[in-house]
């Protein structure tokens, strides 16, 4: 078995375990290391994986016969196919060149994505051929939300339910904060993929369906913080000392967004950077993502992304001390959409408490 980045093989794993290293600087980061185990790679694999608390989770694994506790099973399944990078696991008998099998060009199978968004098949049907040929990115697409890829007019878009993302999107428009930016998903986009019942189910809680453009390509890939952070621990660095080097500012603007939104979520997989595949390098900061859990209604939510232990807030204002940011001009907003008043009040206040530390 292989590992290769489109065409390139990059590690080669013999079948007494046995990983030789063919492309070190194309290797995936986190498995950028001296000696390279078959664990470290059943890691790697099994981590590309959707986790079975993922919305509809279950029901996308039974659909394809896959085990829902053997993560790497899954990935050898799909060759670990992935719209976040172009890296994928090529078996000895499997003669597919990248031209074949990369999702970023071929067709996805629909009814998966149905699946994804719906939890069951109404529109889609496949046969045992394509139940075996399986050929989608939701195996490997990571988070809890329900979600799903679809090709529009030659680009793809990822359509989730998560309402916050549109407000999120409005208020760092404002700030002036890179980010993916996020719109409600129209109804002629899903309305192949999702039932009228979960339409329902979804006015019915007060959510929405939205969708983002995929914002990497052959070309660019997603490294997480999570691969970075083994990367890291390999070599003896400190991965926050490391991201700070990289871009300081946007780091600091990071940290004065999430207490803005009281994001309660950026955790070690909604934070990255993105890699050129050319050269495997790092270019720089992902633009922030996944906002879906944003606009806690609690306090003292504790940041994920700081050394120290310490809060949304304290991070914020040690980052508004150095930066100071304009932010008065989210008091000419208007109340975004999907946002109560309690909420958008309460992002109001926190602007106001940030404001009054420069």
């Amino acid at each position: 078995m292989q590992v290769l980045l489109k065409n390139r093989p990059v590690l080669d794993i013999q079948e007494n375990g046995v990983c030789r290293v063919l492309d070190f600087d194309r290797l995936p980061f986190a498995l950028r290391k001296e000696n390279i185990t078959f664990v470290d790679f059943i890691e790697w694999a099994s981590n590309r994986t959707l986790s079975i608390g993922r919305s509809y989770a279950k029901e996308i694994l039974n659909s394809l016969r896959l085990s829902q506790t053997n993560r790497f099973a899954v990935c050898k399944a799909c060759r670990g196919l992935s719209l976040e990078d172009s890296y994928w696991l090529r078996q000895d008998d499997d003669d597919k060149s990248w031209e074949e099998v990369n999702l970023f060009r071929n067709p996805l199978s629909l009814f998966v994505t149905e699946i994804s968004l719906s939890g069951s098949n109404i529109h889609f049907t496949a046969s045992a051929e394509e139940r075996r040929n399986i050929h989608t990115p939701e195996l490997t697409t990571l988070g809890a939300s329900a979600k799903g890829w679809i090709r529009q007019e030659g680009k793809l878009y990822l359509h989730k339910v998560g309402k916050y993302e549109i407000p999120a999107d409005q208020i760092l428009n404002v700030l002036d904060i890179p980010h993916i930016h996020y719109r409600v998903s129209a109804e002629k986009e899903i309305s192949d993929y999702i039932s009228e019942e979960r339409k329902e189910w979804i006015r019915g809680v007060g959510e929405a369906v939205v969708n983002s453009e995929l914002f990497t390509s052959e070309q660019i890939s997603l490294v997480s913080f999570e691969e970075f952070q083994i990367f890291c621990e390999n070599y003896g660095l400190n991965p926050y000392a490391e991201v700070e080097k990289m871009d300081r500012e946007f780091y600091l603007k990071m940290q004065i967004a999430d207490y803005i939104l009281n994001n309660n979520d950026r955790h070690e997989q909604n934070l990255g950077f993105l890699m050129d595949n050319a050269t495997g390098k790092l270019t720089g900061f992902c633009p922030l993502f996944d906002h879906d859990h944003a606009f806690s209604n609690y306090e003292n939510v504790m940041s994920q992304t700081t050394e120290c232990d310490m809060t949304l807030k304290e991070a914020a204002v040690g980052a508004q001390k150095e930066l100071g940011m304009n932010l008065d001009k989210l008091d000419d907003m208007e109340q975004p959409q999907f946002l109560s008043a309690v909420q958008w009040d309460a992002v109001l206040d926190r602007k106001c408490q940030l404001s009054g530390t420069i």
